[in-house]
């Protein structure tokens, strides 16, 4: 793992750990404005005690994906948590309604304990060199017990050389929840009791696995470009480029489209092979016309677009990259066009002394 992945992964974690212990002091802070003690000072005789934490899993819609492909992971989290035991810690008053009605209210709070309040997710690929995930941060809100949170989104991409196999994710997720709340009764207003909440915040790492596949078992390599050079503002320039099929399974109805770089312009830009099978070559051809303004002894890339089908799968595309070199525009051009004008105005004149002889 390279020194740049781990700086920005570890600024990505102390990013969120701070939003996590921003929203700790604040609840801490709001408990102290009101006079509520720190916890947990408050919960050592409240009515009840509750135990159990929320439980996040969470899911990939898709799982796999092709080489060279930019997509999205979309992802749903669900809160499994559960209340795994509950006990009476004190029995409120039988003549006193403050200390039931406190009872009835933190009851029902102690319900809230498994919530998992201000979620938040980082996607991180173990490989970082394979797959670029290019948004990895994720903010879900709160999900409550048995509740899926709203697709995230995470878009990716597998880079063209990565190998064909399976990669480990791991789906960081930090959030806080309700760890206890008491409730204490006023006998002056007994419908409106004093409430202490106790907020603790918890990680989790969740391993998901992602395959790369490959397209096709077809697979294109550039073999030759002839002419290897053009010279500036040529037109006309038929260009083959040779490829073949270095797979393992045939090519049908390929088309060969050339998308070259700023400078170069095509006029006939696709080339079809009908079929292409495995170890085979054949010759794309293309018309090409170079701009006055292509910047001479400069290398230019000729993407080589391909839209084919294989011996299972329709509408399959591929690319590689194909490179030409332009050259300063030949001086004899145009000494030969100025050699023709000197005949051309030569002759002409000859004629004209002749007629004057004549007269």
């Amino acid at each position: 793992m390279n020194n740049l992945f781990r700086s920005s992964l570890f600024s990505g974690l102390l990013c969120i750990f701070a939003l996590l212990l921003a929203g700790t002091v604040f609840q801490s802070a709001l408990a102290l404005e009101a006079g509520a003690p720190i916890p947990p000072e408050e919960f050592g005789d409240d009515y009840y005690k509750v135990y159990g934490t929320p439980n996040l899993t969470l899911s990939l819609e898709r799982s796999n994906v092709d080489q060279g492909e930019a997509t999205s992971l979309f992802a749903t989290l669900t809160n499994r948590g559960r209340i795994v035991a509950f006990e009476v810690n004190e029995e409120p008053g039988a003549n006193k309604k403050e200390e039931i009605l406190a009872a009835e209210r933190e009851q029902e709070l102690e319900k809230q304990r498994t919530v998992a309040q201000d979620v938040s997710i980082l996607l991180v690929a173990e490989n970082e060199s394979a797959i670029d995930i290019k948004r990895a941060v994720a903010f879900p809100g709160s999900i409550r017990e048995g509740q899926t949170s709203a697709r995230l989104e995470f878009p990716i991409e597998a880079y063209k050389n990565t190998r064909p196999g399976i990669y480990r994710l791991n789906a960081l997720v930090n959030y806080t929840y309700q760890k206890d709340v008491s409730v204490v009764g006023d006998e002056d207003r007994p419908e409106n009791p004093d409430v202490y909440y106790w907020y603790e915040t918890l990680s989790q790492t969740i391993p998901l696995t992602l395959k790369v596949e490959r397209r096709s078992g077809a697979e294109y390599k550039i073999m030759d470009v002839s002419p290897s050079t053009l010279a500036v503002g040529s037109k006309d320039n038929v260009v083959k480029i040779r490829i073949k099929n270095i797979g393992h399974d045939k090519a049908r109805d390929l088309v060969a489209k050339l998308e070259p770089e700023s400078g170069i312009y095509v006029s006939v830009d696709e080339s079809p092979i009908p079929l292409l099978l495995p170890g085979e070559e054949a010759d794309l051809i293309f018309k090409l016309d170079v701009s006055q303004d292509a910047v001479a002894a400069k290398r230019y890339q000729l993407k080589v677009l391909f839209d084919f089908s294989d011996s299972f799968r329709d509408d399959l595309f591929d690319s590689e990259n194909a490179y030409i070199e332009i050259e300063p525009q030949s001086t004899a051009e145009p000494l030969a066009a100025a050699l023709v004008i000197l005949m051309v105005l030569g002759a002409a004149a000859l004629i004209i002394i002749k007629r004057r002889g004549k007269s």
